[in-house]
């Protein structure tokens, strides 16, 4: 059975394990790459803040981002054959 090797959960325990390495030696789980990510956006933004081409740049992706995983929703909902209500600029 494989562990994520960050925080120790099993594959059973996570939704997703990603493995790497010969023989799956280094995996992380869906969980702890969440984490990392937020970690990172937060490091980015602190960054970014001081330097205003940096921060533009950083909302941008953000929006970018965002765009993306609406049209992953609305795909997933599609399958369901739900959907979402529309989207506003307000929402950005």
């Amino acid at each position: 059975m494989l562990h994520c090797s960050f925080c120790d959960k099993s594959q059973h325990e996570v939704r997703k394990l990603v493995a790497r390495g010969d023989n799956d030696q280094v995996t992380i789980c869906d969980e702890c790459i969440e984490m990392c990510i937020g970690i990172i956006n937060e490091q980015s933004l602190v960054e970014a803040e001081h330097r205003p081409k940096e921060l533009f740049d950083y909302i941008v992706r953000q929006h970018q981002l965002i765009d993306q995983a609406r049209d992953r929703a609305n795909k997933a909902l599609d399958r369901l054959n739900v959907s979402l209500p529309p989207s506003t600029d307000s929402q950005h």
